[in-house]
């Protein structure tokens, strides 16, 4: 049953995981983890929005996401243990607005500490809804913010969210703190003072160059109930986040983000789905970085047997009023696959139909629609 629940892979990098253990009189031994994932990509755009914007997109690509963790922990006399992650990127490109040549060479660096009172981390991490949160399952792990279908080369144009998780603030500098697990019950809550920093440098860039020096602040809290009843699984999970977001023109603007999700597993199935609510104060000059009100829903069921995984997922999103009032939508339909060849060794391959529109644009740029097919390897160390 554990198998079949699908894991988060944010609480899995955040530390959750079993690093290299010295003992207090010893200095941290670091160890090798990571993965490797490359896809071949075909993607097919709506010929007559290629022709409104001007364009002819390739229709085949190859797409990279690999990361090498280094992670390491020592225990205390006191039974405190002390530990490190630092995740590089080692090369590849997901999408065209996340090219590897503007991204950080690190993509997470933390440290934590950990005993019977929980387990605190500071660094750039995922904030603590994010590490705790369930969605929709998708086989091949190509679902959420990770989702090539909506990353590669151009078919989604519209500034709706791409996922169900907490993750205006990405990769910012925070502090986290997470409980012990209470008869299932995880929860947790993270502090960050300035949610534009680290990989979030891009919300600073504004057409009002006086309101570069923006600064932010959020905080929010999470849980996840994760429990076995016989042969059913069950995962829920809850999250908030509070964004306070201020510049030196006058410009002011807060957020309140928050999600739910629930998985249930019974034999090889996985039906799980998942919400997220944005209401964000409107204003002009941050319109079209992520900050407008929305919300976004995904759904879907998996089927594990043997070696072999399949699911089918759906993504529905909403971004109110980020161009003259009026709404951007997202839709994703994806059938994903994974066949393990080996332990840590799985071929993958997804398919997908996803539909972008801009309500404030009535010529044929304003919606873009097409299909991508999509197989590769990942390899996990």
């Amino acid at each position: 049953m554990k198998k079949i629940l699908i894991a988060s892979t944010a609480l899995v990098a955040a530390g959750f995981i079993t690093t290299g253990t010295a003992s207090a009189s010893d200095k941290i031994k670091l160890e090798l983890g990571g993965y490797s994932k490359w896809w071949v990509v075909g993607q097919w755009n709506k010929n007559k929005y290629q022709s409104a914007k001007g364009v002819d997109y390739n229709s085949v690509d190859v797409k990279g996401d690999n990361e090498v963790w280094f992670a390491g922990e020592t225990t205390l006399d006191n039974g405190m243990k002390v530990g490190v992650n630092v995740e590089l990127e080692a090369g590849g490109d997901k999408g065209s607005s996340n090219s590897s040549a503007t991204s950080d060479t690190i993509d997470q660096s933390f440290v934590y500490v950990a005993g019977g009172f929980g387990k605190i981390i500071a660094g750039t991490a995922a904030n603590g809804t994010v590490l705790l949160h369930v969605m929709a399952p998708d086989a091949a792990s190509n679902w959420g913010s990770e989702n090539i279908a909506y990353n590669a080369i151009d078919v989604s144009k519209s500034n709706a969210r791409k996922t169900t998780e907490i993750d205006t603030d990405d990769n910012a500098e925070k502090i986290t703190y997470v409980a012990p697990t209470f008869y299932g019950l995880t929860v947790g809550a993270t502090y960050i003072p300035n949610a534009m920093r680290e990989d979030n440098r891009g919300l600073t860039t504004l057409s009002n160059t006086s309101a570069a020096t923006l600064g932010s602040e959020a905080y929010g809290a999470g849980a996840l109930y994760a429990k076995e009843f016989g042969p059913v699984g069950l995962k829920v999970s809850s999250g908030w986040v509070h964004y306070d977001l201020s510049g030196p023109v006058g410009i002011a603007k807060s957020s309140n983000e928050w999600s739910a999700g629930t998985q249930i597993a019974i034999g090889g199935f996985t039906v799980g789905g998942s919400y997220r609510g944005i209401n964000a104060e409107h204003n002009a000059a941050l319109q079209g970085y992520g900050l407008s009100r929305g919300h976004v829903w995904d759904a879907g069921v998996a089927y594990a047997t043997g070696p072999y995984s399949v699911s089918f997922s759906t993504l529905q999103s909403v971004a109110e009023g980020v161009t003259a009032h009026t709404d951007q939508t997202l839709s994703n339909y994806q059938l994903s696959g994974k066949y393990a060849m080996a332990p840590g060794v799985d071929v993958l391959a997804s398919v997908a139909y996803v539909k972008a529109k801009d309500e404030s644009d009535a010529t044929e740029a304003g919606e873009n629609k097409g299909w991508t097919a999509m197989t590769g390897l990942s390899l996990t160390f």
